[in-house]
């Protein structure tokens, strides 16, 4: 065996740090087995007894060459090589997969908007998750208030400005926030929700619409006309230009119809400019138009 994993022939391995190492064939091999990459032990090389066996690795990186480990476990208990059957999102940044199946737990204090991304983005072909909530809560992570990077206090240039919500502190400059306090996507979300304000429209932000056996979607503002009893949900379309956004959009769009949630009814609908701007008067329009 090799490690203290007790890696033996046939299992798959993990090399844990960037090393020089030779490799065979000699010609063409870089010699060098990066941190991250995976293999397979294709065999176990047999060694008189005054020697340490060795186990060959085969990386998939480099399918045609081989590097080889000797046999045994080192005196500190540390090995290049960890068994790779499942990985951590950390060990495997960097690495590339043609599927991969991504198992996700709440609560998890660890679970941020970067490691979600760097998980997401391991395979090229297939994603897989196991999750034990419903599937639409993993879209609150695409928000600042659960950005790693949202939290970090370090500028080499100024004095960090810290803001406060829902008990954790941010760099205010690295996030969305509102009028009404509340960290939203964008700073289009911005303009609209301040403008809500403004007008001295209740309204709630990213609020669950339950369309029965459609399933959940989440309008980016509701609101609720007291006195006509009308709900209003007010959707921003920001990226138009991209075929895939805009078909998503468009069958949102028809599953609200289905469900009479119509545009220029009880519908608003908003867009950026070509170039990503925002008028903020076209948003002030819209408000007089529907809610005032």
């Amino acid at each position: 065996m090799l490690g203290t994993d007790g890696i033996v022939f046939g299992d798959k391995v993990i090399n844990v740090r960037n090393q020089n190492k030779d490799g065979y064939p000699k010609e063409g091999c870089q010699n060098y087995v990066a941190n991250g990459e995976v293999g397979i032990v294709e065999r176990i090389w047999q060694k008189p007894k005054a020697k340490a066996n060795t186990h060959q690795v085969r990386f998939s990186s480099q399918p045609d060459y081989c590097y080889n480990w000797a046999s045994r476990v080192s005196d500190e208990g540390i090995s290049d090589l960890e068994l790779a059957y499942a990985l951590t999102v950390h060990k495997a940044q960097g690495s590339e997969f043609d599927k991969v199946i991504l198992v996700i737990s709440e609560p998890s204090a660890l679970l941020s908007k970067e490691l979600l991304y760097t998980a997401i983005t391991r395979q090229k072909t297939r994603l897989i998750i196991f999750y034990n909530s419903e599937a639409y809560h993993l879209r609150n992570y695409s928000s600042m208030a659960f950005s790693d990077v949202a939290r970090r206090f370090t500028n080499l240039f100024e004095k960090p400005e810290i803001v406060e919500y829902k008990k954790n502190y941010y760099e205010a400059g690295l996030i969305h926030k509102t009028a009404r306090g509340e960290l939203v996507r964008s700073k289009s979300e911005v303009i609209i929700a301040d403008a809500l304000f403004d007008s001295k429209i209740d309204y709630a932000y990213e609020k669950e619409l339950s369309l029965g056996d459609d399933g959940i979607k989440i309008p980016d503002f509701t609101i609720e006309d007291a006195e006509s009893g009308t709900v209003f949900y007010w959707e921003h379309c920001g990226m138009m230009n991209d075929d895939n956004y805009r078909s998503r959009w468009e069958a949102k769009r028809a599953l609200y119809e289905k469900h009479g949630i119509v545009e220029g009814k009880n519908l608003i609908v908003s867009y950026d400019n070509e170039n990503g701007s925002i008028d903020s008067q076209a948003i002030r329009n819209l408000i007089k138009q529907y809610l005032l």
